[in-house]
């Protein structure tokens, strides 16, 4: 343990300068994570969106599907990447955790692994597919609850598909 990261080992974050205080290392470091981890689900994001927009070009050029088939595609890849960052980044123990909540809170004490999912969970997964999200969420809540996985997965394919369609109405009324 070194005076400079203030006796604790955890990242590279837990070192903010060999001037100030333990305290006030202490003090700034959840503000310099968030921010950090901002930048990464940003920098994230933008590379999961092109990716997205490659891989629906690429099915719009080289094969004969319609377009709704590439989204299909990119959603069952997105939520298989999305599992195997978050199980990568996490291990196997949100199969032992005893609610989601938990889960997340969990991985959020670890700055490395928040890095991680910051940059790849939901940077380049969300900005890929928010169905990843979806079906990890979906993921968490089948071995604790059930219903509320079957309500879920019901509700909001049937209620994101009407706001669609009532944003397509509305949108069509103000044009």
């Amino acid at each position: 343990m070194s005076a400079k990261s203030g006796g604790k080992s955890g990242g590279w974050f837990s070192q903010v300068g060999p001037s100030r205080s333990t305290e006030e290392r202490t003090k700034a470091k959840p503000i310099m994570v968030l921010i950090a981890s901002m930048l990464l689900v940003m920098l994230g994001g933008g590379l999961g969106a092109v990716a997205r927009f490659g891989c629906q070009k690429a099915a719009e050029r080289w094969t004969p599907l319609p377009g709704w088939m590439a989204i299909f595609f990119v959603n069952i890849l997105g939520s298989f990447l999305i599992g195997i960052g978050f199980g990568a980044l996490h291990g196997l123990e949100l199969i032992d955790q005893s609610s989601h909540r938990t889960l997340i809170q969990h991985f959020q004490d670890t700055q490395d692994i928040q890095m991680g999912l910051a940059l790849f969970v939901t940077g380049v997964c969300g900005g890929y597919t928010t169905f990843s999200t979806f079906s990890l969420d979906n993921l968490f809540l089948v071995y604790q609850h059930p219903v509320q996985m079957a309500f879920n997965i019901i509700a909001s394919l049937i209620l994101a598909t009407l706001a669609a369609w009532g944003g397509l109405v509305m949108g069509g009324a103000i044009a």
